[in-house]
């Protein structure tokens, strides 16, 4: 599906692929941190963030872009370029743009509290999505995940 024709109503696998070569684990730990950050985030803020003009679909798409900038701090991590994973204002800034510091903080918290979620599930999943990071992962090609 190309990518302006994806909806963005809700956060979608197809999201984190635009061919067959990534759908690998590294884009379905992408998914998944993605999915974490909205449920992380406390309706108090989601409509908070609506009445910024953040609809459903900008909100879904500032979660989609805010796991896809933490990939690359992931692999900073992997390659030892920084001695521990950060997760840091910059990222949910560029992510969420026109906020003010209170609201990226909360959103920081949130990204924070999603991350560690993540985390507690990646130890006990044998996907390894990390671990296999540049492996097919068949779980982008599971009907569950899409809508119909």
């Amino acid at each position: 599906m190309p990518s302006s024709q994806i909806d963005y109503s809700r956060i979608s696998p197809h999201q984190f692929y635009s061919n067959q070569s990534e759908k690998i684990g590294f884009n379905w730990f992408a998914f998944e941190l993605a999915c974490e950050i909205d449920r992380a985030v406390p309706n108090k803020v989601k409509k908070y963030l609506s009445k910024r003009g953040y609809t459903k679909q900008t909100f879904d798409m500032s979660c989609i872009n805010l796991a896809k900038l933490l990939q690359g701090v992931v692999l900073k991590k992997l390659n030892n370029e920084i001695p521990d994973m950060q997760l840091n204002y910059t990222e949910v800034e560029k992510a969420f743009p026109k906020l003010n510091d209170k609201t990226i903080d909360d959103l920081l918290v949130c990204t924070e509290v999603a991350w560690e979620h993540l985390l507690s599930v990646c130890v006990s999943c044998p996907a390894a999505c990390i671990s296999n990071k540049d492996k097919y992962c068949s779980m982008f090609d599971d009907e569950f995940y899409y809508d119909e």
